[in-house]
């Protein structure tokens, strides 16, 4: 703070500054002598912090992750299918009765004489082929299995999802110059009215 002089030395400054403006009163007799002085101002160097970049929350989209997967899938489904079985036939042969026994007459010669005789004509038989069925004609069902195959999809894992995080602020530590004490002025006595001259 700028130091204030004493009324004394504050009459002393409005007569030192009467006598310089003023020639007539050179020359008087001195009873003390005063010089100016001046006093620098005083700084002290000060660190602060000052924030470079505040902090803050900053969103974060943390894209999804895929995969693949194998899966078995139904081509063609299970099913029942109805099949024609034909008959199974063959030929027989067998013997057969074309006439049976009979009586009947037929004419003989008996000792040289023509003879009506009574005879026994006997069965007439004959072998005669003929088809029969093994086995007749069906129809069976028939169960066809399902069919299947497998292919690859591509799956989510994880989906895409936003994430907070938290950015600290950014500090930095600066350095300035403040004022303690301000430049000031004043007069000092330097010695008395006897050693002025």
């Amino acid at each position: 703070m700028t130091e204030h002089p004493s009324p004394c030395r504050g009459l002393l400054a409005a007569l030192l500054v009467l006598s310089a403006a003023s020639p007539a009163l050179a020359g008087g007799t001195t009873l003390a002598c005063y010089q100016q002085v001046h006093q620098p101002a005083v700084y002290r160097t000060v660190h602060e912090q000052v924030v470079v970049r505040p902090g803050g929350v900053v969103h974060e989209t943390i894209p999804a992750r895929y995969g693949e997967v194998v899966e078995r899938v139904l081509i063609e489904p299970e099913r029942l299918v109805a099949r024609h079985i034909p008959a199974v036939v063959k030929t027989v042969h067998q013997t057969v009765m074309v006439r049976p026994q009979s009586i009947g007459w037929e004419w003989r010669r008996v000792h040289g004489v023509k003879t009506l005789c009574k005879v026994v004509l006997p069965a007439e038989y004959a072998t005669e082929a003929r088809t029969v069925v093994v086995r007749p004609a069906q129809t069976v069902h028939e169960r066809v299995p399902a069919r299947y195959a497998h292919r690859t999809r591509t799956v989510i894992v994880e989906p895409a999802r936003i994430v907070a995080r938290e950015v600290p602020p950014v500090i930095k530590t600066v350095a300035r110059q403040v004022e303690i004490r301000p430049a000031s002025s004043g007069w000092v006595q330097v010695s008395g009215g006897a050693r002025c001259n």
